[in-house]
C-alpha cells in the first residue's frame, strides 16, 4: 500500500476526472500582526481552504495545522494532500489567532491559482515554494508579515516520500517565479539568511522587528539581502519623508510619480553616465516625457528620482517656471529652494518662515479660530532675553555630525537667556553670514538627524504611520538619552521662539502632553487601533468574561513582560463595576507613565527657553503648526485621490459645491480642514494617493450621509468625511466651516 493511501487526502472525491493529487506544505510565516495588549504574541494556525474558481465564496473541503504558541514567526512544517483540479479550483490560506476567551483573530490571508506552472515530484520530491505577502478582508483590519509554503503534484504510482538524490534539481527557477527545493532540504527548524555587513535587528517597543543600516544610517521595516544593502546609497531619511523613501514625487512635475513614470517617459538615456559619472551596476536612467530624469534600479524593479549616486532627487525642469508664473513676490519677501526640491518663502519684516506662496494665499477670510491672530499675539508677548544675556549667540556646527556638534553647542550655553538671543549659525569650513538663512537651514537639518528613528530616541508611531512618538526604550540605544531629550526641548523652543520650522511631526498625544492637557480614548484610536479596539470593546461591553487583571502585557526584544496598572493588580479582576478606572490606566500607561522621564526633560529644555504657559492659548492642533508650519496642500491632487460612497459621484453639484469651497479656504483654514478628515496636517511624502488610515492605505473618501440639518461628519481614521446633500453652495460652506470649528467638541469626529 503506497503512502499516499496511508495520508488523510483532503479536497474532491477520487471518482472526479482530470484530478491530480497536490502536496501542499506549510512552512513557516513571518512578522505576524502582533495581538493587542490583552495578550502580547499570538498562538497561530494556519486554515487551508480548497474552492472553485467559479464560486469564491463557496468551500470544498478545508484542513488545519497545528497551533504554535506564543510566536509572531510560527514553524509549522506539516504536509497536506489535497485532490484538485487544476483548471477549475483554487487553494486559500487563512493565518489565525487561537483565542481561548473570544473569537480567533484573524491575522491575513493568500491565495494561490493552480494554474500556475506547478511541477510534479521527482527523484527526490522536490517543492516548489514561495513567500506570500498576507492580505487584508477588510479595509479596518491590521494585518502584515507573509508565510511560505511548497507545493508539488504528486506522480501516480509513486510513493509520497522516498529518498535518493538528484542534485541537478537544487535551486531551480521556473517561469511562474517560484524556486524549486528538495523536501529533504527542508529544515525542521527554518533560520533565515544572515544580515549583511553593518546592519542590524532591532525591536521597538511594541515588539515589532526593524533593521538599522549603520553604513548610511537609516531604518526600515523590511529585512535586507545582500544585494539590496550593497546597492543602498540613501542618505539619512528625512523626517517629513516618513512614507516610502524609494518612490519620491514632487508637486511640481506633471509627469506623476515613480510607480507611473514608464507610462509616461519619452526617451531613455541609454548610456549609464554623465558629469557625474558612471550609475551603480544594475541602475539606468531615463526621463520622464516633461524633461525630468529618474532612476531605474534593475536588480530591484523599482523606480526613484533619487540618484544613487549623489542621493539627491533630479531637480524638476519646470519649477523656476511654475516659481515666476505668479508674478513677483510682495516687498520684503523672498524663495527658496531646499535640496530635496521643496520651495518656502521667507518674510523678512516679520521674520518668520512659511511653506505658502505669499501671492496666491489671498485675503483671509473671518475665522472664529483664527491661528495667525493667536501667533501674532504670541510673537507680541515673547519674552525679551534680558539684558545682560548679550545680543548673539553664535554656534559653531559640524554639517557631517550635525546631531552631535548641535548637542555640544546647545547644551554648553549655560545662562539659557543667551538662548533667545540672535542666533549666527556656522558650520565649520564654510563662509557665510548668518542673516537668518544659515540658522534656518541649521534647524532643518538638524531636526531631520535628531528625530530620525535610527538614533533610537523616537519610533514610529505604527507600522502604518508616519508620525513620531517617543520610544520608551530610548535609555537602550543612548546612555545619554534624557539629556538629548532636553537638548531637544530646547531645540524646539529656540524654533519657535525665533521663528523657524523644524520637520517633526508626532502623533497628537505628544501635543497634548506638551500642553499638560489629558488624553483620551478617543486619541488613542489613530495611534494604536488594536489598543482602541479593544478598550472600546471593554467600555461598550461586561468584560468579565474576559478574564482579565489590571495587567498589560507587553513584548520587549522577544520577552513577554507584565506590568501592573495599579498595586496588587494582578490579583484584581476587571469587572463591569471598574472597567472605567482600568481603562483610564491603561491610556495613562500607554502614554504618559512609559516616557514620563523623557517627556519631563523635553518639557524642561522648553522651558529653559520659553514658559510652557506661553504656548496654552493654542490648541494641539495649532502647536504642531507653531512648530512645523503650514504645509501647501494641493487641492488638484487632493480631488484626484478621492473616492466616492453612498450615491456621490465627481459630477454630483454637492460634490462641485464643496471642491469650490475647499478651494476657497485659505492655507491655514485648508491645513484645518485636512486635520478635521485626517487627524494631522501633514501627508506622506507623494500626496494624496498614499494617504493612510489606521489599518493601511486609505484614500479620502466623500460618503452621503444624514440630512441638510446635520453638520459635517468626520472618521480621521478612516480618511473619511461624511457630507449631507445640502441643497446650495452657502449652505455647504457655512455648515464645513461651522464642523471645522467645532471639531474640539463636535461628536461626530473620531
Amino acid at each position: 500500500m503506497s503512502d499516499a493511501s496511508r495520508e488523510k487526502i483532503y479536497g474532491v472525491n477520487a471518482a472526479e476526472r482530470n484530478t491530480r493529487l497536490l502536496r501542499v506544505k506549510i512552512l513557516r510565516a513571518t512578522d505576524l500582526s502582533r495581538r493587542d495588549f490583552l495578550g502580547g504574541s499570538g498562538d497561530p494556525y494556519v486554515k487551508i481552504s480548497l474552492q472553485p474558481n467559479e464560486n469564491r465564496n463557496s468551500i470544498i473541503d478545508t484542513a488545519r495545522t497545528r497551533t504554535v504558541p506564543k510566536t509572531l514567526n510560527p514553524l509549522w512544517n506539516q504536509d497536506f494532500i489535497f485532490r484538485v483540479d487544476p483548471s477549475k479550483h483554487r487553494l486559500s490560506f487563512e493565518i489565525y489567532d487561537q483565542n481561548k476567551h473570544t473569537k480567533d483573530e484573524f491575522l491575513g490571508m493568500f491565495f494561490v491559482d493552480l494554474n500556475l506552472n506547478i511541477p510534479y515530484e521527482s527523484g527526490e520530491q522536490p517543492l516548489l515554494t514561495k513567500d506570500y505577502s498576507l492580505l487584508k478582508r477588510s479595509v479596518l483590519q491590521r494585518v502584515r508579515g507573509s508565510a511560505t509554503i511548497g507545493l508539488a503534484y504528486i506522480n501516480p504510482g509513486t510513493t509520497l516520500l522516498r529518498t535518493g538524490s538528484n542534485e541537478s534539481d537544487n535551486n531551480q527557477q521556473n517561469e511562474s517565479g517560484f524556486e524549486i527545493i528538495h523536501h529533504r532540504d527542508v529544515p525542521q527548524s527554518i533560520t533565515e539568511q544572515p544580515l549583511p555587513p553593518g546592519w542590524e535587528e532591532r525591536k521597538d517597543a511594541s515588539g515589532r522587528t526593524y533593521y538599522v543600516d549603520h553604513s548610511s544610517r537609516t531604518t526600515t521595516w523590511t529585512r535586507p539581502n545582500g544585494q539590496a544593502a550593497a546597492t543602498s546609497l540613501r542618505p539619512p531619511p528625512q523626517v517629513g519623508d516618513r512614507h516610502q523613501v524609494d518612490n519620491i514625487d514632487s508637486n511640481n512635475s506633471q509627469a506623476g510619480t515613480p510607480t507611473n513614470i514608464r507610462a509616461a517617459a519619452a526617451t531613455i538615456v541609454v548610456s549609464s553616465s554623465d558629469e557625474l559619472g558612471p550609475l551603480p551596476s544594475g541602475w539606468q536612467m531615463s526621463k520622464t516625457e516633461h524633461g525630468r530624469i529618474f532612476f531605474i534600479d534593475h536588480a530591484h524593479k523599482r523606480t526613484t528620482w533619487i540618484d544613487p549616486r549623489t542621493g539627491k532627487p533630479s531637480p524638476s525642469p519646470d519649477a523656476q517656471r511654475e516659481l515666476n508664473q505668479n508674478g513677483p513676490l510682495p516687498a520684503h519677501w523672498e524663495v527658496r529652494t531646499l535640496p530635496d526640491g521643496r520651495v518656502y518663502y521667507i518674510d523678512h519684516l516679520n521674520k518668520i518662515t512659511t511653506w505658502t506662496d505669499p501671492r496666491i494665499a489671498g485675503p483671509a477670510v473671518p475665522y472664529s479660530r483664527d491661528y495667525e491672530a493667536k501667533y501674532r499675539l504670541f510673537r507680541h508677548n515673547l519674552p525679551r532675553p534680558r539684558s545682560n544675556a548679550g545680543n548673539q549667540l553664535e554656534l559653531h556646527v559640524n554639517r557631517k555630525d550635525i546631531m552631535e556638534s548641535s548637542f555640544r553647542a546647545v547644551m554648553s550655553v549655560r545662562d539659557p537667556e543667551a538662548l533667545k538671543t540672535r542666533l549666527w549659525v556656522v558650520f565649520d569650513g564654510e563662509r557665510g553670514l548668518d542673516y537668518g538663512g544659515v540658522s534656518r537651514e541649521w534647524f532643518l537639518m538638524l531636526s531631520r538627524e535628531i528625530f530620525n528613528p535610527y538614533y533610537g530616541l523616537f519610533e514610529y508611531s505604527t507600522i502604518d504611520n508616519y508620525t513620531l512618538q517617543i520610544n520608551p526604550l530610548s535609555g537602550l540605544f543612548n546612555e545619554e538619552h534624557i539629556k538629548y531629550f532636553r537638548f531637544i526641548g530646547r531645540v524646539v523652543a529656540m524654533a519657535i521662539y525665533h521663528g523657524k520650522l523644524l520637520e517633526a511631526f508626532f502623533i497628537r498625544p505628544f501635543y497634548k502632553m506638551l500642553l499638560s492637557k489629558s488624553i483620551t480614548l478617543a486619541d488613542m484610536e489613530s495611534v494604536d487601533r488594536e489598543y482602541y479596539q479593544s478598550l472600546k470593546y471593554i467600555l461598550d461591553n461586561d468584560p468579565e468574561d474576559l478574564d482579565l487583571y489590571f495587567v498589560v502585557s507587553e513584548e520587549v526584544f522577544g520577552e513577554l513582560r507584565e506590568h501592573e496598572l495599579k498595586p496588587d493588580g494582578q490579583h484584581i479582576q476587571l469587572t463591569q463595576q471598574n472597567k472605567q478606572e482600568y481603562i483610564d490606566l491603561v491610556i495613562k500607561y500607554r502614554f504618559i507613565q512609559r516616557i514620563a522621564t523623557q517627556m519631563n526633560a523635553i518639557k524642561q529644555g522648553f522651558q529653559d527657553v520659553l514658559p510652557l504657559e506661553s504656548i496654552k492659548m493654542f490648541d494641539e492642533k495649532e502647536v504642531e503648526l507653531l512648530i512645523s508650519g503650514l504645509g501647501e496642500i494641493n487641492v488638484s491632487d487632493w480631488r484626484t485621490y478621492t473616492m466616492y460612497k453612498g450615491g456621490y459621484t465627481p459630477d454630483n453639484p454637492v460634490i462641485q459645491w464643496f471642491w469650490k469651497a475647499v478651494g476657497s479656504l485659505n492655507a491655514e483654514e485648508r491645513t484645518r480642514f485636512l486635520q478635521f478628515v485626517t487627524g494631522t496636517s501633514r501627508l506622506p511624502m507623494n500626496g494624496f494617493r498614499e494617504l493612510w488610515g489606521s489599518s493601511g492605505p486609505q484614500l479620502f473618501t466623500v460618503e452621503k450621509w444624514g440630512d441638510r440639518t446635520k453638520l459635517p461628519r468626520a472618521h480621521t481614521c478612516f480618511n473619511r468625511l461624511d457630507l449631507p446633500p445640502y441643497e446650495n453652495y452657502q449652505e455647504l460652506r457655512q455648515k464645513l466651516t461651522q464642523a471645522m470649528e467645532m471639531s474640539e467638541a463636535f461628536e461626530g469626529v473620531d
